[in-house]
């Protein structure tokens, strides 16, 4: 009976030891097994389409300076308008400056001379046989001959061809002497030596 027991027992010594190692071994087994990890689904990567470029007007830059053109032009006009207007003006000014002061001015005195060596031809090819042969005044003023000639002369309104116009003669005035006329009537007024018919000159009055 004794030895039943203790046969017993060794057995189920062995039994408890067998489990152990059992235990032990699938314990080891189960930390050896490698650890596989769920599959995680990326994203598909999307690839954006290149944008279209826009396709550039040949003909903007044409269309472009033509509407500068177009704001420009009414621009210069206006301001040429506006120059010639202050041209106008200022030319208005200034006759009307040179008016009134010919009016302040009063009558004047233009001098005419006879100068030496008149009374022989050629001067008339120079035409400086009066100088100046031709003057201007305005009605009013006067006109002066002095003779700086040593011969005498006379200052006629007419011409060689027509004669003496009667408007005006001085009759032979001497070396040294001076005629004056004043003209109160505008018109032209020709004249001549009556002594040296290729004398001539011209008054014109304003």
């Amino acid at each position: 009976m004794a030895g039943i027991d203790k046969a017993a027992i060794g057995f189920s010594i062995a039994i408890v030891a067998a489990g152990v190692v059992f235990a032990f071994y699938g314990s080891g087994v189960q930390d050896a097994t490698p650890v596989v990890s769920n599959p995680v689904a990326s994203a598909p990567s999307v690839t954006k389409a290149p944008e279209p470029k826009a396709q550039a007007d040949p003909f903007a830059d044409i269309a472009n300076k033509v509407k500068e053109q177009a704001n420009v032009q009414p621009a210069m006009k206006q301001e040429m308008k506006t120059e010639q207007k202050q041209e106008m003006k200022t030319e208005q000014k200034q006759e009307m400056k040179t008016e009134q002061k010919q009016e302040m001015a009063g009558p004047k005195t233009v001098k005419v001379e006879v100068p030496a060596g008149s009374s022989t031809p050629g001067c008339e090819e120079t035409n400086k046989c009066f100088i100046p042969a031709s003057v201007t005044v305005n009605v009013g003023d006067t006109v002066e001959w002095h003779n700086a000639d040593t011969a005498a002369h006379t200052v006629t309104s007419g011409s060689p061809a027509d004669g003496p116009s009667g408007e005006f003669d001085s009759s032979l005035f001497m070396a040294g002497a001076t005629f004056d006329v004043t003209f109160d009537e505008a018109g032209s007024y020709d004249y001549f030596c009556m002594v040296h018919p290729w004398m001539v000159g011209n008054v014109k009055v304003n």
